[in-house]
């Protein structure tokens, strides 16, 4: 309304036939018009509802249990009935969190790189004695598509025979592995110059594959597995 009154007066139009073309009082009228004319044309801020607004406390509450936002939809549908996409959780449970340490998006190209790591996935009970399990996760970073196995120990042959269940899963080899500084695949951590183990660098080797290894305490350099890893520990 504030640019049309503002185009009618660049039309030579007076108060009463912008009120009148408007249908307009010429009270309100000339109240715009003095808006414009001193150049304090504001539209107003109109926020859009969400239909998650009314679930807004049970959102908050799985936040608090550090719950991820794909066991938040799943959740919405089972136990509230609220039928809404997956991105639509996304976006308004990031509204929720706030904002996070600024980063650079990392855009890789198919077939360029899989991130690999481990993560802690609880125990069973065997001969009355307790075995800790380990989730090993391969992701590649273009589509986020990714290989899951439970193993019982994180040792060189272990980790190498999961990196060879997911190349027979995708069916092919991605030209770089981005690797945590794992002791099954690194002796030494260092982002420029690290020591791989050699049964390790070996094996990637035989498969045209070269090792990427992270730096310390930067989650932004696997976030990608990190995510997965995140998503089997709180959804599996």
């Amino acid at each position: 309304m504030y640019y049309t009154v503002q185009t009618l007066m660049g039309l030579g139009k007076n108060v009463s036939q912008i009120a009148r073309e408007l249908k307009m009082d010429r009270k309100t009228a000339r109240k715009i018009i003095n808006k414009v004319k001193s150049g304090n044309i504001e539209p107003p801020f109109i926020e859009r509802k969400s239909i998650l607004d009314n679930h807004k406390d049970f959102l908050l509450d799985c936040l608090q249990n550090k719950l991820s936002a794909q066991l938040m939809y799943q959740k919405l549908f089972e136990e509230k009935g609220v039928s809404v996409s997956y991105s639509t959780v996304k976006r308004y449970v990031a509204k929720l969190r706030g904002p996070d340490f600024p980063y650079m998006p990392v855009i890789t190209p198919p077939g360029q790189e899989a991130q690999v790591d481990f993560g802690y996935a609880g125990y069973f009970e065997k001969d009355g004695k307790r075995i800790k399990l380990w989730a090993f996760c391969m992701t590649l970073s273009s589509s986020r598509y990714a290989y899951y196995e439970l193993v019982r120990d994180q040792s060189v042959p272990t980790f190498i025979q999961c990196h060879i269940n997911a190349f027979e899963f995708f069916g092919g080899v991605p030209k770089t592995v981005s690797i945590d500084n794992l002791k099954s695949a690194v002796l030494k951590a260092s982002f420029y110059d690290p020591s791989i183990q050699k049964e390790y660098a070996a094996f990637l080797s035989y498969y045209s594959c070269e090792p990427i290894t992270c730096r310390p305490r930067t989650k932004t350099d696997k976030g990608k597995v990190e995510s997965g890893i995140k998503y089997v520990k709180n959804n599996f």
